[in-house]
C-alpha cells in the first residue's frame, strides 16, 4: 500500500544503509535527506504488518544531475526512482516491488511512459528492470561522481 511520505517514514528511510558496492545508495540520516524525502514527490510502500517495503519518487526527484545536457527534456515520460528496503534486497522481491510501483504511478498519475536512471554497475536492478520490460536508452555521467548511469524507458 503506497502513501505519501510521512516524516516518520522519511526518518526511518533516512537511516537506511546498503552494503558493499550498493553503499552509494545509503542515506546519512541528515535533515537534508529528510527534507528531500518530504518534498511531495516520494511515496512509501508498506507490507501487511506496516513495515516499509520501499519507496518510489517521481519527477525531478527521480533525476540525477548529469554532465550531458538536456537529458530529461522529453516530458512524455514520467521519471521514477525507487528504493527497496536494504533488509529486503537480494531476496527476489525486486520484480514484485517494481510492478507494484508501476501500478501505483499508473493509477495515481495516469502515466504510460516511464523513465528511470540506474547506476551502470547495479546489474541486480538492471536485470529486474529488463525483466519487467524497461529498455536501455542511453548512458550518462553523473555530474558530481562522474559515474556512468543508464537511462531506461518503459511503456505500458
Amino acid at each position: 500500500m503506497f502513501t505519501l511520505m510521512t516524516k516518520k517514514s522519511a526518518f526511518e528511510i533516512s537511516q537506511w544503509t546498503y552494503p558493499d558496492i550498493y553503499s552509494c545508495y545509503s542515506f546519512d540520516g541528515s535533515s537534508e535527506i529528510i527534507t528531500e524525502l518530504m518534498n511531495g514527490e516520494y511515496f512509501v510502500d508498506f507490507d501487511n504488518e506496516n513495515k516499509i517495503i520501499g519507496f518510489i519518487c517521481i519527477g525531478k526527484s527521480a533525476q540525477i544531475p548529469t554532465l550531458e545536457k538536456e537529458i530529461y527534456i522529453d516530458e512524455t515520460a514520467l521519471d521514477i526512482g525507487l528504493g527497496l528496503n536494504p533488509a529486503l534486497c537480494g531476496n527476489g522481491l525486486g520484480s514484485k516491488f517494481l510492478t507494484d510501483c508501476i501500478s501505483f504511478v499508473k493509477q495515481k498519475f495516469n502515466a504510460s511512459n516511464y523513465r528511470l536512471t540506474v547506476a551502470s554497475f547495479n546489474q541486480r536492478a538492471i536485470k529486474v528492470y529488463e525483466r519487467i520490460g524497461f529498455k536501455y536508452s542511453m548512458s550518462v555521467h553523473h555530474a558530481i561522481s562522474k559515474h556512468v548511469f543508464y537511462i531506461m524507458l518503459y511503456t505500458t
